[in-house]
């Protein structure tokens, strides 16, 4: 690699150890021993990109990290263990020689790894914990763990957590917004469907494509009377005819058609 003149080389052995050995310990993968990891695999790749940063007279050399995790076969093991984490990271460049140079960014790479997969082993270990646990991670500073705290909340159906879901609808943060949204959809939170139409500004034409997917697919009558409402009196074409379409959708699904008893 060339980093302003200077050429250096990764060692890719000693960075690979890095990701095997936090993964190790992590212990949330199979034991090779096992029969799970007999049947299965992780495939992890780890992409390096060298970057320049940094003014001419303070130099610092930069790094854009990728790394995929993919399990194989499909299937064999939760989907959510399948992930593709990119971070760069940034370092001021030693004035001395080029091995200097090359262990600085050898040390950069190899914490810019290690903080992607501590990031990715604590959403994982999330999934096992208990629920108070969960609940701590909604108030954590780290967008990701929010956003998987939200989708176990979804997948367990841990109803008693909605007032925070709804709380996190106003979040600065789109995709803990999003994730907030999804967990009220996975739990078919018919009761929010009020909660969900006030969420989003309503001329924002993207913003309101979600809300009227997640009411058509929340149901119930008070869903149809708001889609029917904005499918009539928005002034905006587009979200009319979107919301048209939610309406349509919901009258299609078996318990709609159903008759009142």
């Amino acid at each position: 690699m060339s980093f302003r003149g200077t050429e250096f080389h990764l060692d890719e052995p000693r960075l690979a150890e890095k990701v095997r050995s936090v993964l190790t310990d992590a212990g949330i993968f199979a034991e090779s021993s096992s029969r799970a990891a007999q049947q299965s695999s992780a495939n992890i790749t780890v992409e390096v990109q060298v970057l320049s940063a940094g003014s001419s007279e303070h130099p610092e050399i930069g790094v854009r990290l990728r790394l995929r995790i993919a399990v194989r076969p499909q299937g064999s093991s939760p989907v959510r263990f399948n992930e593709d984490l990119l971070a760069t990271g940034q370092v001021p460049l030693p004035a001395g020689e080029v091995g200097d140079s090359t262990e600085s960014y050898q040390r950069l790479a190899e914490r810019t790894a290690g903080d992607l997969l501590l990031s990715y082993v604590a959403r994982q270990r999330l999934w096992v914990a208990n629920v108070p646990e969960v609940k701590l991670a909604l108030e954590s500073h780290d967008t990701d763990l929010r956003v998987e705290a939200l989708r176990i909340i979804g997948a367990r159906k841990l109803r008693e957590e909605v007032p925070d879901i709804l709380a996190l609808m106003a979040d600065e943060d789109e995709a803990v917004r999003d994730a907030a949204l999804g967990a009220l959809v996975e739990m078919r939170e018919r009761s929010a469907v009020k909660a969900v139409a006030e969420s989003r500004p309503m001329r924002d034409v993207r913003e309101m494509r979600k809300v009227l997917d997640a009411i058509a697919t929340l149901g119930g009558r008070e869903a149809m009377d708001y889609l029917a409402f904005v499918a009539e009196t928005h002034d905006d074409e587009d979200i009319r005819g979107m919301a048209k379409e939610a309406l349509e959708r919901l009258k299609r699904r078996p318990e709609t058609l159903q008759p009142t008893k």
